[in-house]
């Protein structure tokens, strides 16, 4: 690693837990360089406002939570594991996510801009996972065929659906991280696009 990789790695470092503690209108460019243990000028030179800072922050963050995600999914032989691997290793990401989303939230309307980009860009980087697992699954016969479009079109609602369980209405979150709930959401979509017993005997 270069020694600028180093250095912003350590200011960024020092950003999250500031952000995560105090939020964004709270936190200072000097807080920022103290926690990271560098100058302001230094500060300045890779960032030049505090906005930059956090938008780089939170790119991060959901580059992390997308590489976690990859390494789960790329440890699944099937389609159907690979999708609960998907599943639960979004929700962890998301879970050790929690102290530093609730600052996205408080902050939201000065960042929304930022913040709509970022999403817009994570989630279609999910979309494309899911459509090369299911795409995987049909070229294997575990899944029915489906069409390119029909694929899109699902791909797009399986984030969707995933998604909903970021925000659970009364489970709790240490609930949530049982299994019991991945597999019953997969077993529930598997029935709709997995191949029946006897299907490949159809002509």
């Amino acid at each position: 690693m270069e020694k600028d990789e180093i250095v912003i790695k350590e200011i960024l470092a020092g950003a999250k837990k500031l952000f995560g503690k105090h939020g964004l209108k709270k936190t200072t460019m000097e807080e920022i360089a103290t926690a990271a243990g560098k100058g302001k000028s230094t500060l300045y030179y890779y960032f030049p406002s505090k906005s930059e800072i956090f938008e780089a922050v939170v790119e991060d963050e959901m580059k992390n939570v997308v590489k976690r995600i990859r390494e789960a999914v790329n440890l699944s032989f099937t389609a159907k594991d690979k999708l609960k691997a998907f599943l639960q290793a979004q929700i962890t990401s998301i879970i050790g996510f929690h102290s530093f989303r609730e600052v996205l939230f408080d902050d939201i309307v000065e960042s929304m801009r930022m913040l709509i980009a970022i999403k817009s860009r994570y989630e279609q980087i999910q979309i494309d996972m899911i459509r090369e697992i299911l795409l995987g699954g049909s070229q294997s016969g575990e899944f029915k065929e489906i069409s390119l479009e029909r694929m899109n079109k699902m791909s797009f609602i399986i984030v969707t659906f995933f998604r909903g369980l970021h925000f659970p209405l009364s489970v709790e979150a240490k609930e949530i991280r049982k299994n019991e709930y991945f597999d019953e959401m997969i077993d529930m979509l598997i029935e709709g696009i997995g191949k029946k017993i006897g299907d490949n005997l159809r002509p």
